[in-house]
């Protein structure tokens, strides 16, 4: 019989008052970097140690009888997998535990031995209705609000992306990728590992309530043996989910698969049954690579604040682009990249053209689409040519551009300032603006793009790394509608 989900509530798994770390030892020394940048009151950090009496001005304690709390929020449990039961079974008779964070691998993953462990470890949590876990082999939490962190390399400021990761690994690249790349930042992020307690759809939940979190990323290989029923939980949470959750599969493959029961010792399901879950969910499905997903949510959090206050009539309506640059060749490229990822490049002509021409009498360059403007991206008439193009049929905006030498420039900072009014103009029509800047050894390029990441804006470094982004969340919007419209 698997057990029955105490509604306990998930808040002081992310904002721990007093956290406890057993078996403390250097190898895991990360965990108190962590907590130590993330600014976590050091006087409720406890270390229990048989080897060490002190850490980084932490003191250690030899046993968790030496601790005065009677109530300890978060455990990170890190004995072998033979101490596990034990362990746990004389810590949850001395202390009441909130969560328990297992830290131990080499259970469900590995051998019999280890599902056997996994069993028991079940079997005592469920014992225990107020006390939940996650794990384990898993490296846990990443909470800015609770300031928890087992790296002290992931970012202090709390953001609104969500993540749910069976991988510890593909957790922190995660973190460190996407705050590196794009300077992305997180509401909360759990790697949950092998999922003997606390399961994905019970992450979701509570992601789903969070007024800090606007889109969610998961990782997923499968579920838990011990929870047969779990694939039907979480099929009814994807269905209600009222938030953007781009949803990576691992184990897309047979030899996948094989290796998911190495990993997490979970049960991958087949891509039939995820063909039909995607379906019927708004859930969105993401290939199996790290840098589309960290692509794609840049995109999310950035638009989805945005739009929270209003209907899903804000979510682009279709496909066509208007791309803006000072380089044929580079149009043609990009115009062919466009189109063979199903985008549309509307061809001004005709009255268009000439309404455009009035506008400005281009002799070099050209106003069809891509606009090829290569000398008056510092004029008035550069954004007031741009602003007459947008119509509404176009949903998305490209400036494909280049760092400058010389950024105290006048004609630089006036084509700065087009830029702004022009993002300004096209984000006021719940449009996306997005700037192309090429990534290469260059002191002028990092600062140009640290200088457009600082203002807000939307920056790739190539332009399908931007279209395929884009048709994530035009992918989004048509399924709300058309689930929608099935309900009603």
């Amino acid at each position: 019989m698997e057990k029955k989900i105490n509604k306990y509530s998930l808040d002081s798994l992310f904002k721990p008052k007093i956290v406890a770390i057993l078996n403390f030892n250097q190898k895991i020394s990360f965990f108190v970097d962590g907590f130590k940048r993330q600014g976590f009151d050091l006087e409720k950090l406890y270390l229990i140690s048989t080897k060490e009496e002190v850490y980084s001005e932490i003191q250690c304690y030899k046993t968790i009888d030496d601790i005065q709390e009677d109530t300890i929020d978060l455990l990170i449990l890190s004995v072998r997998r033979e101490l596990l039961i034990k362990s746990l079974k004389e810590i949850l008779l001395k202390k009441k535990v909130n969560f328990i964070h297992v830290f131990t691998a080499g259970t469900g993953e590995l051998d019999e031995k280890g599902i056997e462990i996994e069993r028991q470890l079940k079997e005592l949590l469920d014992s225990y209705k107020n006390t939940r876990a996650i794990g384990p082999n898993c490296m846990g939490l990443y909470s800015p609000r609770g300031k928890t962190a087992y790296y002290s390399s992931f970012p202090i400021e709390e953001g609104n992306i969500g993540l749910i990761f069976q991988s510890g690994d593909l957790h922190s690249k995660m973190i460190k990728f996407g705050s590196k790349r794009y300077n992305l930042r997180f509401s909360i992020g759990i790697s949950i590992g092998n999922c003997v307690d606390i399961q994905i759809s019970e992450i979701l939940n509570f992601f789903n309530q969070d007024t800090s979190t606007d889109v969610i990323c998961v990782y997923f290989e499968g579920i838990s043996p011990l929870y047969k029923n779990e694939g039907r939980t979480l099929f009814n949470v994807l269905k209600k989910m009222k938030k953007p959750v781009l949803f990576m599969r691992g184990g897309r493959t047979k030899r996948g698969q094989t290796a998911i029961l190495t990993h997490t010792g979970a049960l991958a399901t087949k891509s039939n049954i995820w063909g039909a879950i995607f379906k019927q969910t708004p859930v969105i499905d993401i290939p199996p690579s790290l840098d589309d997903l960290i692509d794609y949510v840049y995109l999310f959090s950035h638009y989805i604040p945005r739009i929270k206050d209003h209907n899903n009539l804000f979510y682009p309506e279709n496909k066509r682009a208007l791309v803006i640059l000072w380089s044929g060749g580079f149009g043609i490229l990009a115009t062919d990249t466009l189109t063979e990822l199903g985008l549309e490049l509307p061809y001004f002509e005709g009255e268009t053209l000439d309404s455009l021409r009035d506008i400005y009498p281009l002799k070099i360059g050209s106003l069809s689409n891509p606009f090829d403007l290569p000398w008056i991206i510092h004029r008035k008439e550069f954004v007031e040519l741009c602003k007459a193009a947008i119509d509404d049929n176009i949903d998305l905006v490209i400036v494909e551009t280049d760092a400058w030498r010389d950024m105290e420039d006048m004609h630089f900072k006036n084509y700065y300032n087009n830029l702004l009014e022009l993002r300004s103009y096209v984000e006021s029509l719940n449009k996306i603006f997005i700037i192309i800047l090429h990534q290469y050894p260059s002191e002028s390029q990092v600062k140009f793009t640290s200088m457009l990441m600082e203002d807000k804006f939307l920056v790739y470094h190539t332009i399908e790394a931007a279209a395929k982004s884009f048709l994530k969340l035009y992918e989004y919007g048509k399924k709300l509608a058309r689930l929608n419209k099935e309900d009603n």
